[in-house]
């Protein structure tokens, strides 16, 4: 008779068997709750603790002895608005605690031919000085044929704010003569036709087809694990 329910509001066993046998019965001793609920009369204190601290049952003296009884079943209701109220007055503080280790991830696709243009733009607006761009699967030529102003722009901007560039690339693809780019190179068979840019929180990776494609990944997480795929290749890269 309703211990389904009463299990539901987060009530124990043996507590809803001495709280309905309270309820049944009204004013009992501890002797006599341990006997018709069949529990030890150890379980049988825990559990009148228990309930008195939920505000459902109380104590009363009976010829000088400690008896219980059971307090107005609202009370059950009464208990769980206070428990509501306490959440409302935390839950400000629980939700910035949760939206501050929640990151945004951010994801755009760009097509055509000028793809390579919006990732230097983008690159560019978010470069600082000092800065760290990781490149994996670069072609300088195709580069140079592609974007030539654009490349020859943002090779002035990383050499102005001492920007560093580590680049993996094909053996036998051409490089550029600039000081605060280092090469490495690895055999054809690590690389397929993208290339991946990475620099603080974003990931571009370039498609190279027709037409072009560019997916921008603004995520921490994404970041540092293409970083670390990064650093594996260079450590065996020659």
């Amino acid at each position: 008779m309703y211990e389904a329910e009463l299990k539901e509001l987060g009530l124990t066993e043996n507590e809803i068997k001495v709280y309905l046998i309270l309820l049944e019965n009204g004013i009992l001793n501890p002797s006599h709750i341990a006997q018709k609920t069949g529990l030890h009369r150890s379980y049988v204190y825990d559990t009148l603790e228990r309930l008195i601290d939920r505000g459902i049952i109380n104590t009363v003296l009976v010829n000088n002895k400690k008896h219980y009884q059971p307090v107005d079943p609202k009370a059950l209701r009464q208990s769980f608005e206070l428990k509501l109220m306490k959440i409302d007055e935390i839950l400000p503080k629980l939700s910035g605690l949760f939206k501050s280790t929640q990151e945004e991830t951010k994801v755009e696709l760009h097509k055509g031919k000028r793809v390579y243009r919006t990732l230097i733009k983008d690159l560019t607006a978010n470069l600082k000085k000092n800065d760290v761009v990781y490149l994996l699967g670069a072609d300088e030529k195709i580069l140079e044929t592609v974007e030539p102003i654009y490349l020859k722009q943002y090779l002035t901007i990383i050499k102005n704010k001492n920007v560093k560039e580590r680049i993996i690339v094909r053996k036998g693809t051409k490089k550029l003569k600039e000081k605060n780019i280092e090469y490495k190179e690895l055999d054809k068979q690590y690389f397929d036709e993208t290339t991946i840019v990475i620099h603080q929180n974003k990931t571009y990776i370039f498609i190279w087809g027709n037409p072009y494609h560019l997916i921008v990944i603004e995520n921490k997480k994404v970041a540092s694990t293409y970083l670390k795929q990064f650093d594996l290749l260079w450590d065996i890269a020659k």
